[in-house]
């Protein structure tokens, strides 16, 4: 079981692998996606408990205040800080 700082450093590892770099220099990767994929649920217990962690610490940033499937899973997660 990680830390939630390396919760939080892995979360920021794949936006970036599973995302796409925006205009403006940010990565942003959709909720569903990193809900989706194999290595961050097999990594991350609580996905919505990092985002939310993350959020507050402002290394991230979406228009939610929870993200739910499949309601939110076009809902972009942004990486605020590399």
């Amino acid at each position: 079981m990680l830390d939630i700082s390396s919760e939080i450093d892995f979360l920021k590892e794949s936006i970036k692998r599973l995302g796409a770099q925006r205009d403006d220099g940010k990565y942003a990767c959709p909720y569903g996606k990193l809900l989706r994929d194999d290595k961050v649920s097999n990594t991350l217990e609580a996905l919505n408990g990092t985002l939310k962690a993350a959020k507050k610490q402002k290394k991230v940033s979406f228009d939610a205040e929870l993200l739910l499937s499949p309601r939110d899973d076009a809902v972009e997660v942004v990486l605020l800080e590399d």
